[in-house]
C-alpha cells in the first residue's frame, strides 16, 4: 500500500449497524458533465426535493434512531451546504446519529458556521474537488480549515478522461500541502465509449501509479467484478433515502415499483436479512456499508469476492 495514504485522516466515526446514504436535495452550484444527476436533469429531479427545518428532520430520524439506534447518516446527492440552514439540521441530527458529508467544499461561508458548531466526533466531510468547476486553492483551504477545526476531511478526484491529464499533478498539489487525494474510478459514457469498460491498459497504468499501487481501495471498479446474485445487505443495514423520502436499497435500484417505502411514514422498517443483488456491478461501492466485513475487506483490499460468491463474479467483458 502506498505510504502516502498516511495522509488520509483516519475516520473518526464507530462503525455502525445500520447506515442511510441520503440524497438531501437535488440542488446544486456546480453542473458536472459525468454527475449522474447531471445527465439525468436537475430540474426535473428538483421537484423530488423537500424542504423542512431542523425541528422537522429532527423527528423524521430521531424516530429511526428509536428503530435502530445510532445510525451512520451519509448526506449527499446534490450539495449538501446549498440546503437551507444546513448547519442547524447536522447538528441536531448528530443528537442521534454519525453523520458523513460529501461536499464540493465551495460554500465557506456555510462550512464556516458548520466547523463552528458541529461536533468533529460525530461529522466528518468527503471532499470531492471538482477541477472542471472549482478552483484547486480555495477548495484546499476549506479542507484545511476543516482539518484545523478537527474534522476529518479527506479528497476525492475521479478518473474522468478529460481530467486525467492533470491527476498527477493534482495528487502533487495535494501532497504539498499535507493531503491525499484519494482517486475515484469513473462510470458514465465520454465521447459515446462506456467506463470503465473503456479505459486502455495504458490508462490503467497511468491510474494506478497515480494512485501508488496496484491493487486496493482506490483500484476498485477498474476491471469491474460481476456481483449480480450475490446476497447482499442493501436494504437490510444499508438503504438510500431519496429527497422525497422513499427509500430504496441502493442507488441503482431507484426506480417506480422498488422502494422499501417512505422515510416519513411512521411504520417504514427496513428488510430483516439479505437478499440477492439485482445489478451486474455495485458502481458506487455501496458494499462498503452493504456486506460483511469479511467479504468487504477481500474486495477492498484484494478486489476479489468470497469463494463461494465466485460464481456470481467474474472480470467484465466489454467490447
Amino acid at each position: 500500500m502506498n505510504a502516502e495514504t498516511s495522509l488520509n485522516m483516519a475516520s473518526a466515526l464507530p462503525k455502525r449497524t445500520v447506515v442511510f446514504a441520503w440524497d438531501m436535495h437535488y440542488s446544486c452550484n456546480y453542473r458536472c458533465p459525468y454527475c449522474w444527476y447531471t445527465t439525468t436533469g436537475w430540474t426535473e429531479l428538483a421537484k423530488k426535493s423537500v424542504y423542512k427545518t431542523a425541528k422537522e428532520w429532527a423527528a423524521v430520524w430521531e424516530r429511526m434512531h428509536r428503530k435502530y439506534g445510532r445510525c451512520q447518516l451519509r448526506i449527499t446527492a446534490g450539495e449538501p451546504f446549498t440546503y437551507p440552514d444546513f448547519p442547524d439540521i447536522v447538528k441536531t441530527l448528530t443528537q442521534w446519529h454519525d453523520v458523513q458529508i460529501t461536499s464540493n467544499c465551495s460554500n465557506t461561508e456555510a462550512m464556516e458556521k458548520f466547523a463552528a458548531q458541529a461536533d468533529p466526533a460525530r461529522v466528518e466531510v468527503d471532499c470531492t474537488f471538482h477541477p472542471l468547476q472549482g478552483e484547486f486553492e480555495a477548495f484546499v483551504e476549506n479542507v484545511l480549515r476543516l482539518r484545523r477545526r478537527q474534522f476529518t476531511a479527506n479528497v476525492c478526484y475521479l478518473a474522468y478522461p478529460p481530467q486525467m491529464p492533470r491527476m498527477g499533478e493534482f495528487k502533487k498539489r495535494f501532497k504539498d500541502r499535507g493531503v491525499y487525494m484519494n482517486m475515484a474510478i469513473f462510470w458514465g459514457k465520454y465521447k459515446d465509449k462506456d467506463y470503465p469498460f473503456a479505459y486502455t491498459e495504458q490508462e490503467k497504468a497511468w491510474i494506478k501509479e497515480v494512485i501508488g499501487y496496484e491493487t486496493g481501495p482506490e483500484t476498485v471498479n477498474l476491471d469491474p467484478l460481476v456481483i449480480k446474485g450475490k446476497v447482499c445487505g442493501a436494504g437490510q443495514r444499508y438503504a438510500v433515502v431519496q429527497a422525497d423520502g422513499r427509500v430504496y436499497r441502493c442507488g441503482q435500484l431507484c426506480h417506480e415499483g422498488m422502494s422499501l417505502g417512505s422515510i416519513f411514514d411512521p411504520g417504514f422498517e427496513l428488510y430483516p436479512t439479505g437478499r440477492p443483488c439485482a445489478v451486474d456491478y455495485c458502481k458506487s461501492k455501496e458494499f462498503q456499508a452493504a456486506w460483511e466485513d469479511e467479504e468487504k475487506q477481500k474486495m477492498l483490499q484484494k478486489n476479489e469476492i468470497l469463494a463461494e460468491d465466485a460464481g456470481a463474479a467474474a472480470p467484465a467483458q466489454r467490447a
